[in-house]
């Protein structure tokens, strides 16, 4: 077949729309890796991974005199760290109190996303990020 500019050939047509679904694959894929709840809880064990910790809790955000340091007080979150990293919610981040488990499907990708820039922040600043104006109870 000979190829024209007027008339393109089967092949070229065949080579655009594959060019085109590898473009849309490739950009479902990243947006998945950005947006995902796997994404959210890979990139928090990053973070809570590479934090240092100055005290040591209970699996129930407590504090405790012995073991390793495990656990952080981030205003907003009281961050546990171990093999099932825990956040224990206060009220001030304007939400009841609750205890929040980084499982797969068991804690809410916003609620994944605040704690590890909550933590990312006191890592870079040493100081945690106030609760904001809508803090009940202060």
């Amino acid at each position: 077949m000979r190829d024209d500019e007027d008339t393109p050939s089967i092949s070229r047509g065949l080579l655009r729309v594959g060019t085109l679904c590898l473009v849309v694959v490739l950009i479902a894929i990243l947006f998945w890796d950005m947006f995902s709840e796997t994404a959210a809880l890979r990139r928090l064990a990053a973070t809570a991974k590479n934090y240092r910790y100055a005290e040591r809790c209970d699996a129930d955000g407590n504090l405790i005199a012995t073991g390793q340091p495990n656990c952080v007080d981030l205003n907003h979150y009281v961050f546990v760290y171990g093999p099932i990293s825990r956040a224990f919610r206060r009220a001030c981040s304007g939400k009841t109190a609750a205890m929040l488990s980084f499982e797969a499907g068991k804690v809410a990708r916003s609620e994944i996303n605040l704690v590890d820039k909550m933590l990312q922040f006191r890592a870079r600043n040493g100081v945690n990020s106030p609760c904001g104006p809508y803090d009940s109870g202060k």
